[in-house]
């Protein structure tokens, strides 16, 4: 059988290879023909028939003749010979396609005889293992011979063909997969004599094991990146081949350093940028897993690992392959580049976290700086100097923090982190020595290219920021967390006066370039200290207002100095603002005072709604529509609640945290909602601005629910129970329904022309709701006193005088619908009148008796026939003759007169 399939495999060779053999012959005699065709096309003989064919594209001088001669033909032509027809466009060859047979016996079976011989070898060891036939020495000299026997086959085979002129065939290169092949067998061998026979120790395979890695990638500029990737692999992983009970952070350190060193050099040289990635990968995990190590020396290991990576990568990225510009100027980012520098930020973050020695302070300092310098010098890379940001914070949170001993509730005692530094002024000392240094290099390195390189201006620029506003809330977090401390706010607010100066200067140096990121993140700096200053100093009742005047002063700021960045800052300020006023209330009654409006409420939240509201309208007339129309939006919100909180306080007798919330707080809430929906309505129409109408829709929408749901279902006395005073007139109904069902009217008729038809419709059904409440409410306080609940027992006379109320009320609907011309009131009217005489039919028969009934039915009569003989009167004035439904303005909504209604 074995026989068998060897003849099958030797005739297929035999097939393949005169397969290939035509195919040469074709391409020779096309390529001859084509080279003929060439010729003729150009007008010169035809070349000699060769026995190899050598195709030309274009013509190229010939190197024997002179220099001189060749810069002469030109003129020579062209005094002699008449103009060249024009050049007829090149026809591009196609490109050779690979089909599946060059595929199987090019590729394929030479990758798969690489596997073969890998495999053989194995089961060669397995089986002198399992037999007994070679001992543990013999094995290790065997893997040897074998590691050297197959690289040296792959250099000799790639020598032989680079002699012949052999371009490595596709993807399928034998060379490179026997030097790939020895070097695996290497790497099993030295693993073998360390872990499975001991024959070496931990160091001598460590290094083995790391100078074969970095062998591989040496070798791979030569055998391609297959060999590349087990060099890689091999170097990276040959820590984890060395079994060690004592790990020792010098050596890993030199080991990753120097494979991080190799690998990232073989990258630039060959260009590519997997081969980057995969280094930088293997650094930072080793760098990230050296975190942890422990031990007299592991402190400073870590230190001298971070600083030296960073290193590494400025010659990988920066000065073997980055772009230097002299003047300076901007260029694309290095995406990779600026990837490795972010990822050994973050792991420096860890080494912060873990440690709690001083080699920090030094390692945060070099790295800060060489941060700053490579973002300057080599612009790819300035996307990494904001990082130094992270660098100088994470130090500040790591230095200084102390274990100590607190009361546990398991064993009495327990470990706990002391944040608070038992030497404040050492603390400031140190992360000061950091911050400045770092913050004045990127400052400086910055002005110095602000003119020409704009974008790498301002990536120093966020990173100097960012040091200062960091390191400043690190120190007010570590040394006084969340209490108030004027000394911060005192050194925020002097940072924020430079950050002013720093924007004016860098503005100076591109004064027409309003989108220049460098002033926008001064600018931004600045408002951050400001605000970081006002809310360590301030109490919670005054920082609301401070930050609301700050945005409002920025949106001032912006009408003159219009960087890009001012608006959002504005509506940031103005977020914050509203959002710690939402979070601190309910303020306690001591705060506010008792004084009905004229209370600490204005302060706290009155007048930063002004302020709000003041820096949207600067900002709208800056022409920034969208940040105006947010910090609008938020000004509106902050009146709102201040009108709210002021009702609330007068209601409750400045308990506004009172748990109480009755029929007066809803009648209150609810007639401020509709105030400042026609308000708002009002403001849009004169300003002609787009969020003061949508302003105006949401407040109306608000209002019309609070008045459907909160009055007429949740607060509703008839459900409720509670009392509404001893006033015939004046009591709760009045502003609780009477009040409100005017005001629903007013918006109702307001809304003509400019809102929407359901927005119309349904306020006159709720002002026809809540007065139709009233009258009927005030009907039953009359006959029950100021308990009006439902479970009452209700009288003849007082169930019929339900009819005769709500007739009048419809007629006055009715004829209030008429004289404005408003189909919504018509329309409460007629839902009005249906219901009462729903009620005459259904109810009114069956519960009332005798005279009370006929009265009921008369009277019900006599109101219809008085309402028909007023349309009709209508209608005969209109010349529509009796038939309403010809009439336009019954179906336009129009008045009696058959006009339209007037639009406001």
């Amino acid at each position: 059988m074995d026989g068998f399939f060897l003849l099958v495999g030797v005739a297929f060779l035999l097939v393949w290879v005169t397969k290939v053999s035509r195919r040469a012959d074709a391409l020779e005699r096309r390529m001859t023909a084509m080279s003929h065709e060439l010729a003729v096309l150009r007008g010169g003989a035809p070349p000699s028939e060769q026995g190899t064919v050598s195709p030309v594209v274009t013509d190229i001088p010939d190197r024997s003749e002179p220099a001189e001669a060749t810069a002469s033909a030109p003129e020579f032509a062209a005094a002699d010979e008449p103009a060249p027809l024009p050049a007829e466009p090149a026809v591009s060859l196609p490109k050779p396609k690979r089909d599946l047979e060059s595929l199987i016996g090019g590729s394929w079976s030479v990758i798969l005889g690489g596997i073969t011989v890998a495999l053989g070898a194995l089961f060669l060891v397995r089986y002198s293992i399992e037999a007994g036939l070679l001992g543990p020495r013999a094995r290790t000299a065997s893997g040897v011979l074998l590691s050297v026997a197959l690289l040296a086959a792959g250099e000799w085979l790639r020598r032989k063909d680079r002699r012949e002129h052999l371009a490595p065939f596709m993807s399928a290169d034998i060379p490179g997969i026997l030097t790939g092949a020895g070097a695996v067998a290497a790497f099993g061998t030295l693993y073998a004599a360390h872990a499975l026979y001991g024959f070496i120790g931990p160091a001598t395979a460590f290094i083995a094991l790391t100078l074969t890695g970095i062998a591989c990638l040496a070798l791979a500029s030569i055998h391609g990146p297959k060999l590349a990737a087990i060099g890689l692999l091999g170097a990276f992983g040959a820590p984890l081949l060395v079994d060690s009970s004592d790990p020792n952070p010098v050596a890993l350190t030199l080991h990753t350093l120097v494979v991080t060193a190799s690998v990232l050099a073989t990258a630039r040289i060959r260009d590519w940028r997997w081969l980057a990635i995969g280094g930088i990968v293997g650094s930072i995990v080793w760098a990230v897993l050296g975190v942890f190590n422990s031990g007299p020396t592991a402190e400073l290991m870590g230190a001298v690992l971070l600083i030296g990576l960073a290193l590494i990568y400025v010659a990988a990225f920066g000065w073997a392959g980055g772009d230097r510009p002299q003047p300076a100027a901007d260029r694309p980012a290095d995406r990779t580049g600026v990837a490795a520098f972010i990822a050994l930020a973050a792991t420096f973050a860890l080494y912060c976290a873990d440690r709690t020695g001083g080699a920090d302070i030094a390692t945060a300092l070099v790295l800060g700086l060489v941060y700053a310098a490579t973002a300057a010098n080599w612009p790819q890379l300035a996307r990494i100097a904001p990082w130094t940001g992270l660098i100088v914070a994470a130090m500040g949170l790591g230095l200084s923090v102390d274990l100590v001993n607190e009361p546990g509730l398991i064993n009495g005692e327990a470990e706990a982190l002391r944040l608070v530094p038992a030497d404040v002024v050492g603390f400031v000392r140190q992360l000061a020595m950091v911050a400045m240094p770092v913050a004045l290099a990127a400052l400086a390195l910055g002005w110095r290219m602000a003119t020409t390189a704009p974008r790498t201006t301002g990536q120093l620029a966020i990173g100097a920021s960012l040091v200062a506003v960091l390191a400043l809330l690190v120190a007010y977090l570590r040394i006084s967390p969340f209490e108030t401390s004027l000394a911060t706010g005192m050194v925020a607010l002097a940072l924020a006066a430079g950050f002013v100066a720093l924007t004016e200067r860098f503005t100076r140096a591109r004064p027409d370039d309003w989108t220049a990121p460098a002033p926008a993140a001064f600018a931004v700096a600045a408002i951050a200290l400001m605000a970081l200053g006002m809310g360590v100093m301030l109490t919670k009742m005054w920082l609301p207002f401070g930050l609301a005047l700050t945005s409002a002063g920025v949106a001032w700021v912006h009408r003159d100095r219009p960087l890009v960045a001012l608006p959002w800052l504005a509506v940031a300020l103005a977020a914050l603002s509203a959002s710690g006023l939402w979070f601190n209330s309910p303020f306690p009654a001591e705060t506010i005072g008792a004084t009905p409006f004229l209370n600490r409420l204005v302060l706290i939240a009155g007048l930063p709604a002004a302020a709000l509201l003041a820096g949207g309208e600067w900002l709208r007339r800056a022409r920034a529509q969208f940040t105006s129309s947010l910090q609008t939006s938020i000004g509106l919100a902050l009146l709102a609640l201040f009108v709210a909180l002021e009702l609330r306080h007068f209601i409750t007798g400045g308990e506004i945290a009172s748990p109480f919330f009755g029929l007066a707080d809803m009648a209150a809430q609810s007639i401020a909602a509709l105030g400042f929906s026609i308000g708002l309505q009002r403001v849009a129409q004169r300003s002609g601005a787009k969020i003061f109408d949508y302003a105006a829709l949401a407040a109306g929408v608000i209002s019309l629910l609070m008045l459907v749901v909160g009055l007429g279902i949740a607060f509703n006395p008839l459900f409720t129970g509670d009392g509404l005073g001893e006033g015939r007139i004046f009591n709760m109904l009045l502003p609780a329904y009477l009040v409100t069902g005017l005001l629903a009217g007013l918006v109702a008729w307001l809304a003509r022309g400019v809102r929407p038809a359901w927005y119309r419709i349904g306020y006159g059904l709720a002002a026809g709701l809540l007065l139709f409440l009233y009258a009927t409410l005030m009907t039953r306080h009359g006959f029950q006193g100021p308990a009006v609940g439902l479970m009452r027992t209700t009288s003849d006379i007082e169930f019929w005088t339900y009819s005769a109320v709500w007739l009048a009320l419809g007629g006055l609907l009715l004829a209030a619908g008429l004289a404005f011309r408003s189909l919504p009131l018509r329309m409460a009217s007629a839902a009005l009148i249906g219901l009462t005489i729903c009620k005459v039919f259904l109810l009114d028969m069956s519960s009332l008796t005798g005279a009370l009934r006929a009265f009921s039915f008369i009277g019900l009569g006599l109101a219809l026939l008085l309402i028909g003989r007023l349309y009709q009167r209508i209608l005969v004035r209109t010349g529509n003759g009796g038939d309403p439904a010809s009439d336009p303005a019954a179906e336009t909504g129009g008045g009696p007169a058959g006009q339209p209604e007037p639009q406001s």
